[in-house]
């Protein structure tokens, strides 16, 4: 007999969160809105409802939460360095932690090179975007 920990309701939230933080900022600088809606429709980022993989348990949950982490650290040291060639380490890393998504049954269809340029077109779109604003006053 085993015994797991299933995953907490903050953790559960953490996750959501990042998802919506992928959506939100990182796919609008890569993809068109087109394309990602496409993305909501085929449950990019949504646990595969065809496989029992993902369990919620509370290590599946960390693994997650920090998966999608050092993906978005990775885009953002890139984006950073002016859209250079990352490192062959940074890519093995950008790859493993896919691979780890798609272990805890978190659909990730991408690899690097999908995120290596800048789609300018969505990058102008997200410009134009309502942006909310930090405090009530205006200046």
């Amino acid at each position: 007999m085993k015994t797991v920990f299933s995953s907490t309701e903050e953790q559960e939230q953490e996750i959501a969160s990042l998802v919506s933080r992928f959506y939100e900022s990182v796919f609008p600088k890569y993809f068109t809105e087109s394309e990602i809606l496409h993305f909501r429709e085929i449950g990019v980022l949504e646990p595969n409802q065809s496989s029992v993989t993902y369990l919620a348990t509370l290590r599946d949950a960390f693994q997650v939460m920090t998966c999608l982490q050092v993906l978005m650290s990775i885009l953002d040291k890139q984006k950073r360095e002016d859209f250079m060639v990352m490192e062959s380490k940074s890519e093995e890393l950008f790859q493993h932690n896919i691979t780890l998504l798609n272990e805890c049954g978190i659909f990730f269809p991408f690899y690097y090179d999908h995120f290596s340029s800048i789609n300018h077109e969505a990058n102008n779109d997200m410009q134009m975007m309502d942006i909310q604003v930090a405090n009530q006053y205006l200046v």
